[in-house]
């Protein structure tokens, strides 16, 4: 798919595009005649637009492990890392901008949105990771755990 999509927005409609990496450094050696599947991309794609990039949000490279306990806590097999998720938004959007996430999962990109003061929409094919995201944003994980450190300005 990554020419296919290089294709249409470089080179059909003259977007700037950047490549984000995120190296598992405690990939699953599962590679079966393969390559080790250690690394993830993102591909972002801009037309007129700057990015609000600081010195610590502006990496394209990641060199993080699997979070081996959020995919327990949240029972999601590619669950990704909430920081990196953090920085896409934060260099994306502006206070009070909408986020939206067509394959929500277990919920990541809602959670970094919420703490990050954006609004998000967010959408789950799954009924099982719709549960486990609706719960997370309430601060209940999959195990049914409550946080009593999180929504905590609603105590208030």
């Amino acid at each position: 798919m990554i020419p296919k999509l290089i294709d249409y927005f470089v080179l059909k409609n003259n977007c700037l595009m950047d490549i984000i990496s995120w190296h598992k450094i405690n990939a699953m050696p599962l590679c079966g005649g393969t390559y080790m599947p250690d690394t993830e991309y993102c591909l972002y794609f801009k037309k007129n637009r700057k990015l609000n990039t600081n010195y610590d949000t502006a990496k394209t490279h990641y060199e993080l492990p699997i979070n081996v306990e959020d995919k327990k806590k949240y029972k999601h097999p590619t669950i990704k890392p909430l920081n990196i998720i953090k920085n896409f938004i934060i260099n994306s959007s502006n206070e009070n901008d909408i986020v939206l996430d067509c394959f929500c999962g277990s919920g990541t990109t809602c959670v970094a949105a919420k703490e990050l003061g954006r609004r998000f929409i967010g959408m789950e094919i799954n009924p099982e990771y719709y549960k486990i995201a609706v719960d997370r944003l309430n601060g209940i994980n999959a195990n049914g755990q409550t946080s009593i450190f999180t929504d905590f300005e609603k105590m208030g």
